[in-house]
């Protein structure tokens, strides 16, 4: 340990600046649904060794070389609006503000982050490791009734994990993602038998989590992201795969007892989402503000019909926006999300192909596209699940987002500067 300190102490201030951001924004990635206080704490430490960072290396960072930028105005635009045009200032401000310390500051965090090939890898075991440990507690929690981080009950009969609430399957659903990763980790240095071993191995924990929590919108999810991979590939038989994965989704929704059409047609996210419609109708052009589903619809008059008065979003991530922010404000939210993901795809497919076809040794952009596809992966499932501020649910998506910018940036650069 002392070795690995003074062999710290002697890299140049940069790289020991970069050090400490890297692992601490690492360590927030695998412990990252151990509970509140690392959810909290951890991405403001790591926003700590951001700042320095910055002031040791202030035109180095990706943020001054991100030709996207605008985009992130459009999202802070947006979440402006939701606070200045509210009903209850003062409310939608706590609102939007408890996302501060992780969905507002981790994009920038996880960003720098990544600098070469390895740093990719990296990550991927984090979401990897993350994926696992929870998933064991996942299974403790099956066999015991209580998971063994904090306590947690199930909740009505499902799986919660640390999390303490079935929206852990939502949770594993977009950490999982970018985990899948793992096999192109793996294949690097091991036969396809042994890789997929290991690889199954890894992951099959988070998939017996994912089915205990009962989670079809994280189903949802699990089967896009691989069906959206897929069809990236160059192989023939691509749309048969792709159909293969997309055969995942009711096969997960078989193994929950969630398949029933009575399960689909009852309910209450109808209820919830003509609520937030009506909320809309009557807000249409900046909405009600963040965070005022509630008091928005009890002062039309209005109850679901199925869930408890006190429901606080309309579980869907679209109308949310929409109540919350109008028109105006749903405009640049979703210029914001359709931006990234075209500015991704841009960059990221045509170097895909190019590294998939070339055979050499990297792998970067393979490690790439499933950060890409993790950030993708949030508004689907966010069609069935959360509001748009739900804290952890936006921190991993930036966390993600983040990841693919830092990537994508610091890939065309060097491949720029190799071509010159």
């Amino acid at each position: 340990m002392k070795e690995r300190i003074a062999a710290l102490r002697r890299l140049p201030p940069e790289e020991r600046r970069f050090f400490c951001l890297f692992w601490s924004f690492w360590l927030t990635l695998a412990v990252f649904p151990a509970g509140y206080f690392v959810r909290d704490v951890m991405p403001v430490v790591s926003f700590a060794f951001l700042i320095l960072y910055y002031r040791g290396n202030p035109q180095a960072g990706v943020w001054r070389r991100l030709d996207a930028r605008p985009l992130f105005y459009c999202l802070w635009s947006m979440m402006l609006m939701g606070v200045l045009f509210s009903e209850n200032i003062f409310s939608s401000l706590q609102h939007v503000g408890k996302n501060l310390n992780m969905g507002i500051i981790l994009p920038f965090i996880a960003m720098e982050c990544v600098r070469e090939e390895k740093d990719l890898r990296r990550l991927i075991w984090a979401c990897a490791a993350a994926c696992f440990w929870q998933g064991l507690d996942g299974i403790w929690q099956a066999c015991t009734g209580r998971d063994f981080i904090l306590g947690y009950a199930r909740n009505a009969g499902r799986l919660t994990g640390s999390l303490g609430d079935y929206s852990v399957g939502n949770y594993i659903a977009l950490a999982v993602i970018p985990a899948f990763g793992l096999w192109s980790v793996l294949r690097r240095g091991l036969p396809p038998v042994s890789a997929a071993f290991l690889w199954a191995a890894a992951l099959w924990p988070a998939f017996f989590l994912l089915v205990g929590a009962a989670s079809r919108s994280g189903a949802l999810a699990v089967a896009a992201a691989l069906t959206i991979r897929l069809l990236q590939t160059d192989a023939k038989p691509r749309r048969k795969y792709a159909v293969l994965a997309a055969a995942i989704l009711p096969l997960i929704l078989l193994l929950q007892g969630r398949a029933q059409l009575n399960a689909v047609t009852e309910d209450g996210r109808w209820s919830l989402w003509k609520l937030a419609w009506n909320v809309f109708l009557e807000h249409p052009w900046f909405g009600a503000g963040a965070g005022q589903y509630n008091a928005a619809f009890r002062a039309l008059d209005l109850a679901p019909g199925k869930d408890l008065i006190t429901i606080s979003h309309p579980h869907n991530i679209f109308l949310d926006m929409l109540y919350a922010h109008g028109l105006v404000g749903f405009t640049l939210g979703m210029v914001f999300l359709l931006g990234f993901l075209r500015w991704g795809y841009k960059r990221i497919r045509p170097r895909l192909r190019e590294e998939s076809a070339g055979g050499g040794e990297s792998i970067y952009w393979r490690l790439t596209v499933w950060f890409w596809i993790g950030f993708a992966a949030w508004p689907i499932n966010g069609i069935f699940g959360h509001d748009f501020y739900r804290t952890w649910w936006m921190g991993l998506a930036m966390s993600h987002l983040g990841i693919m910018i830092g990537a994508v940036v610091n890939g065309c650069g060097k491949q720029a500067n190799n071509s010159t």
